[in-house]
């Protein structure tokens, strides 16, 4: 009899210890895995909300009442998580609080904990959230949900919280400058806070060109921002000093005379920072903009500062309309594309040379570029790490590139004329 009760018990504890991602909570995931903290409750129960983007039969449920701003529940897995390449977790969330609830997930285990936050953007209904952990540490198996982050929940429907199909995908090769938004490669996760909701969509000027559009939304701070990629930063350092002290951004805004603010700093010490400031000269139209971090924004850190005493910036954040709240201007919607470092093609004048024309692009065998009536004194050939691959000097109206001894991948063609110098991509398929 007491080998029996030993065998069951043993038995009930390799099961409970040996759950893995994906978790869909049909069969696998019972009540009993959870483990509560400080006020969270979780059950598996039938799903109450069959609709929209989720008719699973089973989903989790936490509820929040009393305890600390951080209760919630929690699954160890069978094994540690590895995100070297699946690196971006996923779930779907159904909540009735209001837009803008932070949902964090922890992950927790012998190794250094690491948390990311994402914040719901619809109410009443399902969504798929995600939360980027590129470059988090090993030796970590330990899932961990937080609901409705930093406030007490009180018991009642807003602290009442669905969720289901947590996975663990494939994020991409970690960010790095120059960044175009182009390779289907690269992880392109942006990170909002402030109020910002940013996502990687097709230009609306270009169905051929992809960028970030940032909706500064109508209960953003004064310094709601998007950060270029994950809190894990650009997979190199910004290689800033002070004689090479500019990145430049293309951006698209609604109206000229906009403060778009670009900040850098240390993923691993956010008290590690570099501001600085410029103003849109054109409304409802892209230009490039020249962010140059030898002039600091008035009450930042200066750049020789932070350089005198060793530090290093690897991550980004642009900040439209800076300073001015949501509430009293309103909503708006900017986009942004080709953040890069130093005077590399985008630093340039982007001169609008009159008729330009290139076609086929995408191309495997062929480039062709034309304009109305204005030579191409010269076009350079560049990949996207700033290498230059191919000069000619067409002097005319119309010139021919041969893609043939191209690899697979976006170009930047810097096109020069008497009048001025524009940069266009190449796409080589």
């Amino acid at each position: 009899m007491r080998f029996t009760t030993f065998f069951i018990i043993l038995f009930s504890i390799t099961i409970g210890n040996s759950q893995s991602l994906p978790i869909d909570f049909e069969m696998a995931i019972t009540t009993s895995n959870f483990i509560d903290f400080d006020g969270g409750t979780a059950t598996v129960i039938e799903n109450p909300q069959i609709n929209g983007i989720n008719t699973s039969t089973m989903v989790a449920q936490i509820i929040r009442d009393g305890g600390a701003v951080w209760s919630g529940s929690k699954i160890e897995l069978a094994e540690n998580l590895d995100f070297s390449t699946m690196n971006t977790i996923s779930m779907k969330v159904f909540t009735t609080a209001p837009i803008g609830t932070i949902i964090k997930f922890k992950l927790e285990g012998s190794g250094n904990p690491t948390e990311r936050d994402a914040p719901t953007t619809v109410t009443n209904d399902w969504e798929t959230l995600t939360w980027d952990f590129t470059g988090t540490p090993p030796n970590l198996n330990t899932v961990v949900f937080m609901f409705d982050f930093g406030n007490v929940g009180n018991g009642s429907t807003n602290s009442t919280f669905l969720f289901d199909d947590v996975e663990q995908l494939f994020g991409g090769v970690q960010i790095d400058l120059p960044v175009t938004f182009e390779e289907t490669t690269i992880n392109y996760t942006t990170t909002d806070f402030g109020g910002n909701i940013s996502s990687l969509v097709t230009d609306p000027t270009d169905q051929n060109n992809k960028v970030i559009q940032a909706i500064k939304t109508d209960q953003a701070a004064t310094w709601a921002g998007t950060t270029i990629g994950t809190p894990a930063g650009f997979a190199t350092n910004i290689p800033l000093t002070l004689d090479d002290s500019k990145m430049t951004v293309k951006v698209w805004s609604p109206e000229a005379g906009t403060p778009i603010r670009l900040k850098v700093e240390d993923s691993n010490d956010p008290t590690h920072t570099c501001e600085t400031e410029t103003n849109t000269t054109v409304g409802g139209d892209w230009e490039v903009l020249e962010f140059d971090f030898a002039t600091e924004a008035t009450g930042t850190a200066a750049l020789s500062f932070g350089l005198d005493n060793g530090w290093t910036y690897n991550m980004a954040s642009i900040f439209f309309n800076f300073g001015a709240e949501g509430a009293v201007v309103g909503e708006k919607t900017y986009y942004f594309d080709n953040v890069s470092f130093g005077d590399f093609v985008l630093g340039i004048n982007n001169f609008e040379i009159e008729g330009l024309k290139i076609f086929p692009n995408p191309s495997s065998t062929q480039w062709n570029i034309s304009t109305d009536d204005i030579k191409m004194n010269r076009i350079e050939i560049f990949d996207l790490q700033g290498k230059r691959l191919l000069t000619l000097t067409p002097n005319n109206t119309f010139t021919n590139i041969n893609a043939t001894n191209f690899v697979t991948g976006i170009y930047i063609a810097k096109i020069t004329t008497p009048s001025g110098t524009s940069s266009v991509k190449l796409n080589k398929n």
